[in-house]
């Protein structure tokens, strides 16, 4: 018999958000808990050999990591609503947008505020470039419309979103308070998306943490 699907997550991980966004978006039944014993237990080190979250646990108790990966499953297996635009060309600059905003935005973020507490050395320095760079990218890249990839919610919107809610408090711990202002098609479309109720949701669970 097959078990209901079950993620494991917390409310203040960067990289879950994007998977409770999707999972959000689609209204999936889909169980939501921390991971047993806690991120760093040999219980959920058992459970999954990576040891990170989010982790998916698939019908029949396989775990399945990463965050693009889950979404990308989601999607597969549960096309309607489709979180994904029509056509090759617009899924392909969805997909970069996506990864924009995860290994260019998301991931700097993530380690700028692992050191913000530490002395501002080099790697600090390469992290914050890397990101600015990253929201170069994006404001190039982001559709006119009302969400990232266009006229409807989609995977890179569950990404982009938490990244950009993130972004003021993380950025003020390096003296840079203002930096979504610098980009004014970023900033204008941060507050739009954020009156999606599926992102609403999301960026209300990760608020204690970083707004």
């Amino acid at each position: 018999m097959s078990r209901a699907m079950k993620l494991y997550s917390e409310d203040s991980s960067p990289f879950s958000a994007p998977v409770r966004a999707t999972i959000y978006a689609k209204a999936l039944d889909v169980e939501i808990a921390p991971p047993p014993g806690g991120l760093l237990s040999t219980k959920f080190s058992a459970i999954n050999p990576l040891g990170t979250i989010p982790c998916l646990i698939l019908d029949d108790g396989a775990p399945l990591p990463e965050s693009a990966a889950i979404m990308e499953y989601l999607e597969d297996r549960f096309p309607v609503p489709a979180l994904r635009p029509d056509g090759a060309e617009a899924s392909a600059k969805m997909r970069l947008l996506q990864r924009i905003g995860e290994l260019q935005i998301l991931t700097p973020l993530a380690e700028l505020n692992r050191r913000a507490d530490h002395e501002r050395n080099e790697i600090a320095a390469i992290w914050l470039t890397r990101l600015v760079r990253g929201l170069s990218a994006l404001q190039a890249f982001i559709s006119e419309e009302r969400f990232a990839a266009g006229t409807r919610l989609t995977l890179a919107d569950c990404e982009i979103a938490p990244a950009l809610f993130m972004l003021p408090k993380v950025a003020a711990l390096f003296d840079k308070p203002k930096l979504l202002s610098a980009y004014p098609k970023l900033e204008r479309y941060a507050a739009s998306v954020a009156e999606e109720p599926a992102i609403s949701r999301v960026l209300a669970e990760l608020a204690p943490s970083w707004s």
